[in-house]
């Protein structure tokens, strides 16, 4: 989960003496709005393709413009990378040793694909969306009731909802037919906001309980 496990060395990088048109080239080229400037093997900064195009003469050198220069470690971690590329919403982060060289270059397109990875994306399963009062938050009590179904968890994310200021869990779970856990989270007194299944599945519980409810008012 280190920086320096997902690089790409195949990012082209700029030199000073490098023309305006030859530094938007590149970006056309290799779809990215952001390249790296490195001067014997040192990182400089990066340079955005609206900064070159602000630029009336392309056939002029780049040169050394005050450059923006956001960078990670080689041994940063993965979540330090998303950070980073989401506050500065650039296409690219540049790797770095801890004597400033340039090492490569994590792209957005590379993240997208390992974070699909990591999260068993393509993996057959389930997905719900638990409310809880942050306070009440425990993800052991969260997995005994879905390892008490038979089932284990993919993944799981966190996320603060602004408007209720309650915890929103979002879990992927290894079966397709989540019933039997929702049905435990709600005995449990769990909220469970969403569920994504296989289409049927759902159909039959939500079924099932129009049945009983309309049984009800029948007596």
């Amino acid at each position: 989960m280190l920086a320096k496990d997902f690089i790409t060395k195949d990012i082209p990088v700029l030199k000073s003496f490098d023309t305006i048109e030859y530094g938007l080239t590149l970006m056309d080229d290799f779809k990215l709005k952001h390249l790296p400037i490195v001067q014997d093997s040192v990182y400089q900064g990066i340079i955005s393709e609206r900064e070159l195009l602000a630029i009336p003469n392309v056939s002029s050198s780049i040169g050394s413009p005050v450059l923006f220069c956001p960078c990670i470690l080689e041994n940063g971690h993965l979540h330090e990378a998303l950070a980073l590329l989401t506050r500065y919403k650039i296409t690219l982060l540049p790797v770095v040793t801890t004597d400033g060289k340039y090492y490569g270059s994590i792209t957005r397109e590379n993240l997208i694909d390992l974070i699909s990875e990591l999260s068993n994306a393509e993996i057959a399963g389930s997905v719900l969306v638990l409310e809880v009062i942050p306070q009440d938050y425990s993800l052991a009590d969260i997995s005994r009731i879905i390892e008490s179904n038979n089932a284990r968890v993919l993944n799981l994310f966190t996320q603060i909802d602004k408007d209720t200021e309650r915890l929103l869990v979002i879990l992927k779970i290894d079966i397709e037919d989540a019933s039997p856990v929702i049905r435990s989270f709600e005995r449990f007194n769990y909220t469970v906001l969403y569920h994504f299944m296989e289409k049927g599945m759902v159909d039959e519980m939500l079924q099932q309980r129009m049945n009983e409810l309309l049984h009800y008012m029948n007596l």
